[in-house]
């Protein structure tokens, strides 16, 4: 199998979109454009991916940093054929075959991509194009074939006549390349057209003209093709990303009680028999285990939750781990890179860079932050972690089988032994040995007829 390397288009000005962010940088599924088909790309294993970067330079080159790829510049924009020219000196001794693709062509598969290069390598062709059969064609490149079926030309929307434009066969904006003929091809383009830009499809009229085979692959599902120009596109894209996601899990043994009322990204993974509400969020690389419960609204946002979870409504885990059977909210606020043990309960609680230990409950109206709670803890209703003097945050520790009074504030740091107990009200400012019980408030006080003061007073 011949050598292969990816250019990806990533230029281009995106004034239809009125975003201070470049295009390929905006999400769709939780992924940015750029990210989801850099990683299509890394899927068929390519010996080098190099991505052409010019309007918002800066900010792409941080992005891709983080990706393992090289960088060509466009400095003005001449149009598709000018970009991929950026990367000739990238090529100057790479023999083998070149994809040629977009960073606003998201939802295009995998599978898709390697029938192309199989199309394209089984025929030996010069190049061979991706296209679809669009339904409503308007604003797309039409492919013109021969009476062979090979590609002849292609035509740009804005170049075609009345009777060019009834074709419905478009250019997908995805090209399979020998890299020779590639870069061969484009020293010959030129710009004489409606739009004065170097066209990439006008390559395959100079290949043919030289007696070269060029090939197309149709591509089943034009959604799979369609580029993304503007925020109407964008939030179509993202709806078809989520349906692929919800349809995957359902398959995969997941209850949706209503699919479409369900927002899940596509990194999210869910065992079988889980139970997902309406309204719920799932995003980031989540994951969820077999038989859990995820209520209406919760959200769960690059977290993990175990088998057999119950997250009642309008609960919200974020960057945090539930472990197996553990029981949340409703109205529950699990945060921080929290660990919540195995079949503990929080009710409406919040739970904020702590550890809860396995068989622990907080039901009612408590706050738990930089705490590390034992077993078999008992947190009282409105009880609280003072973790915050002012300047730092201190650290709580409560022991196992540890008994927290309604209305305690434990003011940090603080150390409650293991199986000790604070009276309700107490403000708890040392620590409680363990079996011990900590008391700290006011000896109660009674004023005799006090309501009569008091509304003699406000006769007066």
């Amino acid at each position: 199998m011949k050598p292969l390397a990816c250019i990806v288009l990533a230029a281009g000005e995106s004034s239809r979109f009125k975003s201070a962010a470049p295009k390929p940088l905006h999400t769709i599924g939780g992924r940015t454009l750029l990210d989801r088909v850099l990683g299509t790309i890394s899927e068929l294993q390519p010996d080098r991916v190099t991505v052409v970067v010019g309007v918002a330079r800066e900010q792409m080159e941080q992005t891709l940093s983080e990706y393992d790829v090289e960088i060509a510049v466009q400095e003005e924009q001449l149009g598709t054929g000018h970009a991929v020219d950026r990367t000739r000196s990238h090529y100057a001794d790479f023999v083998g075959d070149i994809l040629v693709t977009c960073a606003d062509i998201p939802l295009v598969r995998a599978e898709t991509l390697r029938s192309l290069i199989d199309e394209h390598q089984s025929r030996s062709a010069a190049a061979t194009m991706l296209t679809t059969l669009e339904p409503d064609p308007t604003g797309y490149g039409r492919v013109i074939r021969d009476d062979s079926g090979l590609v002849a030309r292609v035509v740009e929307h804005n170049d075609a006549d009345e009777e060019t434009r009834r074709i419905n066969e478009i250019n997908a904006g995805i090209f399979c390349f020998d890299a020779m003929a590639l870069f061969e091809a484009l020293t010959h383009l030129d710009n004489h057209n409606a739009s004065g830009e170097y066209y990439l499809p006008d390559t395959l009229k100079y290949l043919r003209e030289r007696g070269l085979p060029v090939a197309a692959w149709t591509a089943d599902d034009p959604t799979e093709v369609m580029g993304i120009n503007d925020r109407v596109q964008l939030a179509t894209a993202d709806r078809i990303c989520r349906d692929r996601t919800r349809d995957r899990l359902m398959r995969a043994g997941v209850t949706m009680i209503d699919p479409a009322a369900a927002y899940v990204d596509d990194r999210v993974e869910v065992g079988g028999d889980t139970v997902i509400w309406p309204g719920a969020c799932i995003l980031g690389a989540s994951t969820i285990g077999c038989g859990c419960q995820i209520g209406d609204h919760v959200l769960i946002s690059n977290s993990h939750v175990g088998d057999g979870c119950l997250l009642r409504h309008c609960s919200s885990v974020t960057d945090s781990h539930l472990e197996n059977d553990v029981q949340i909210g409703p109205f529950a606020n699990i945060r921080g890179n929290s660990v919540i043990r195995a079949r503990a309960t929080i009710g409406q609680a919040e739970v904020n860079r702590s550890e809860v230990g396995p068989d622990t409950k907080a039901i009612h109206f408590s706050y738990l932050g930089d705490a590390t709670v034992g077993a078999g803890v008992n947190i009282g209703a409105g009880a609280i972690t003072c973790n915050y003097d002012g300047r730092r945050k201190n650290q709580t520790i409560i022991e196992d089988g540890a008994f927290i009074g309604s209305d305690t504030m434990l003011v940090a740091p603080v150390r409650i032994g293991r199986g000790a107990y604070t009276a309700a009200g107490s403000v708890i400012t040392a620590d409680v040995p363990a079996a011990a019980l900590g008391v700290a408030r006011a000896k109660q006080k009674i004023i005799e007829r006090w309501a009569e003061r008091v509304a003699r007073d406000n006769d007066k």
